[in-house]
């Protein structure tokens, strides 16, 4: 009979989300591993077996699944090359609902399975899904509570006007985590504010500073490689000529603090240079104020042609557009948008990706929770930012973001500058990459000449549907009642409010997408809390239940 039994080839995985002692004999992964393989053991007469392969993640977060381990060992479940994947907890293979998802149904098509070694349960039954949901959401819960408890410490550092670390500004050095100041390059600094202030623009500086051989910060990693130390770009400078360092000041959200370091630049000449960033763009002649134009000089059509500003007017009212340059390339007709409807869908198709959890977590892969909470605080602080802030202020941060917009008789995108993103989060290491998205638009045929139109940004028309938003707070309460009852209440409870306690719990078990498409007021309009609390026939799946629900599928 024991030669009947069918092998199963159990892979070992372990992680640990830092890299503090990793380098001891018997470290945390070597613990991990040691106490699956006996588990392994224990299961020999079900035909259990490790494989030699390792699988292991030391210094990963949990909460990304930018793991190079994880990645060979689900390429392996879809090679065929495992049946079993067998971790000490379930933490350690994830602590993000979204993630867990998308690894069972890697583990489902390659008929697959896994055990946990403390929590004994199946993914191949409903109940086991049902439990595993249970606790990620506690682990995923656990980490959303150290992300807030580092939040927390950072602003009351940065009140007392501590530098929390990240990149080092251009005229400092950072020693024992304080900052001193490095003379020439303070003089580098300070020369720059100068030359700024007798400048046109941005633009202009830019190629003076590269005429000159200014360059950017060198820094030096750990590893040995060099950053830096190359000509200034046009969002570095707008963000160094911004950065409140310089006036011996630590910024948190909207708040100022004065900081512990000292002043490179005099009060006088950085309040000059704010003023002129912040009216640079605005004309003063004859004393009327133009319209402040959020996107000229950041957008190009399909011929690489410039896209500017312009108006007509029509039965009294002013119509703004962009329109190609005709001077550069007059062989093909120029294309136009509306300035207006151009410049909203610029800043929600921006601050929609930077409210985004899984792009965010994905651009942090591999960094630890405090990195990674940095740049959550300032993506969410700059998401808000651009949708509200005055056009001036709005067009400051995206030219400090490096924007471009890429117009075509097709489409359209937006791209921005990861690396200046991070830097502005005080990431180091960070490697160049442009982020491109699509700006919502679609065609329309205005006799026989197509035309591009954009869509209605929708970044602004969310909708919440309060009574859902309750519904979902019920649910949990029911679901915590019924779990607090023991067999003797639960046959003493009458049958109507056992029923509707059962139906009530039932909508804590919906996939996180769909709660959370409720919460953010995104869910399709035709959803509503009678049909959800009706429905009898809800799929336990969670693809089942954003098809029947009607919930777009999260994003890989």
């Amino acid at each position: 009979m024991a030669s009947d039994t069918k092998k199963m080839r159990c892979a070992v995985y372990t992680r640990k989300s830092t890299e503090e002692g990793l380098d001891k004999a018997f470290n945390s992964l070597d613990a991990q591993r040691e106490a699956c393989e006996a588990y392994i053991l224990s299961q020999q007469h079900e035909g259990w077996k490790a494989l030699p392969d390792l699988y292991d993640d030391g210094g990963f977060s949990g909460g990304s699944m930018e793991r190079p381990a994880l990645r060979q060992l689900l390429d392996d479940v879809k090679a065929g090359k495992v049946d079993i994947v067998v971790v000490y907890k379930i933490d350690r293979l994830t602590r993000a609902l979204s993630d867990f998802a998308k690894i069972v149904d890697v583990l489902d098509q390659a008929d697959a399975s896994f055990v946990s070694v403390t929590q004994a349960f199946s993914t191949t039954t409903s109940m086991g899904r049902l439990t595993l949901n249970v606790l990620l959401s506690f682990a995923q819960f656990e980490r959303e509570v150290g992300a807030e408890r580092i939040r927390d410490k950072i602003a009351a550092s940065k009140a007392k006007g501590m530098w929390m670390g990240g990149g080092v500004p251009l005229g400092y050095e950072a020693k024992e985590r304080k900052l001193l100041v490095v003379p020439h390059e303070a003089a580098t600094v300070r020369d720059v504010m100068a030359r700024y202030l007798a400048s046109d623009s941005i633009r202009t500086l830019v190629e003076e500073l590269r005429d000159d051989g200014f360059v950017s910060k060198r820094r030096v990693m750990k590893d040995g490689s060099v950053r830096g130390g190359v000509p200034f770009k046009r969002g570095a400078l707008a963000y160094m000529l911004s950065n409140r360092i310089y006036v011996g000041e630590v910024v948190h959200k909207d708040k100022i603090y004065p900081g512990e370091h000292e002043a490179i630049v005099d009060r006088e000449v950085f309040d000059a240079v704010q003023a002129k960033l912040a009216d640079r763009t605005a004309s003063t002649d004859v004393g009327v104020r133009r319209r402040v134009s959020l996107l000229a000089g950041m957008i190009r059509d399909d011929r690489g042609r410039p896209m500017s500003p312009c108006h007509t007017r029509n039965h009294g009212r002013r119509y703004s557009y962009y329109a190609s340059s005709m001077n550069d390339d007059a062989s093909s007709p120029a294309l136009r948008l509306p300035a207006g409807e151009l410049e909203l869908s610029v800043r929600n198709t921006i601050a929609k990706w930077l409210r985004d959890g899984d792009r965010i977590r994905e651009l942090a892969a591999g960094r630890n929770a405090e990195d990674i909470a940095r740049l959550f605080e300032c993506c969410s602080d700059l998401a808000t930012r651009i949708t509200t802030a005055p056009v001036a202020e709005a067009r400051t941060l995206l030219e400090q973001l490096a924007l471009q917009v890429s117009v075509t008789a097709k489409g359209a995108r937006a791209s921005f500058d990861s690396a200046t993103l991070c830097s502005m989060a005080g990431l180091k290491q960070i490697p160049e990459k442009r982020i491109s998205i699509p700006i919502p638009t679609s065609q329309s045929q205005y006799g026989h000449e197509p035309r591009l139109r954009l869509e209605p940004a929708g970044y602004s028309s969310i909708s919440r549907d309060e009574r859902l938003v309750e519904l979902i707070a019920r649910s949990f309460s029911a679901r915590d009642q019924l779990l607090a009852l023991d067999q003797h209440q639960l046959d003493a409870l009458p049958v109507t409010k056992l029923r509707h306690l059962q139906r009530t719990a039932r909508v804590s078990y919906l996939d996180p997408a769909i709660i959370r498409a409720i919460l953010n007021g995104t869910q399709p309009s035709r959803l509503s809390a009678r049909s959800v609390w009706r429905m009898s026939d809800l799929p336990l799946d969670w693809a089942g239940q954003r098809q029947a629900l009607g919930i777009n599928a999260p994003q890989s």
